[in-house]
């Protein structure tokens, strides 16, 4: 009996937790419909949604993570407004956004790369985009190291997805690439 009670307990735990799903915040379902972008579910390596600490210099809307793929990962979406040159000039937002977010340490290094338009639009159907590589501020991630992209479709929105992680040779990072397109 007690075997049976102990398997059928164990049954429970994994059926619940190979069952658990990403939960979205409505306010970012909100912003990707805003936006007109979708987001790609991981649907392997174990992410699960979760919450990072506020800080005062920027918080993400949405955030996953994985132990698997010693990985998080988190949104930030900004719409388009014609009358905020902060939500209308992506490189502007995405400057602000930058020095919000990486450290300030004098040895530290940001890398920064322009994909060409064709990839943009192939990949993202956007008009604009930097990628970016750099430490965080502690205040943001404990992680080490940090890939910020930045996409932009005119009209919409500027959307960011940061990959924090601590291993530079991290496999999940070409796998996640693709984690939100403008439709």
């Amino acid at each position: 009996m007690k075997k049976s009670l102990l398997l059928l307990c164990f049954l429970f735990f994994a059926m619940h937790l190979f069952s658990q799903k990403i939960e979205y915040p409505p306010h970012f379902h909100q912003l990707l419909n805003q936006v007109e972008a979708e987001f790609f579910e991981p649907l392997d390596a174990g992410y699960r949604d979760y919450r990072p600490l506020k800080n005062e210099f920027f918080n993400s809307h949405f955030a996953i993570r994985s132990n698997q793929e010693k990985m998080d990962i988190r949104y930030y979406i900004v719409p388009w407004n014609d009358d905020n040159p902060n939500a209308s000039n992506p490189n502007i937002r995405t400057f602000v956004t930058l020095t919000n977010v990486a450290t300030n340490a004098e040895e530290a290094v940001i890398t920064a790369t322009q994909p060409t338009k064709e990839k943009l639009l192939k990949e993202f159907n956007a008009d604009w985009g930097m990628t970016y590589f750099f430490q965080p501020k502690d205040v943001f991630s404990d992680r080490e190291h940090c890939r910020m992209i930045a996409l932009c479709k005119e009209g919409k929105g500027t959307v960011f997805i940061f990959y924090l992680f601590d291993d530079t040779n991290n496999e999940a990072l070409d796998t996640r690439y693709l984690a939100l397109r403008f439709i």
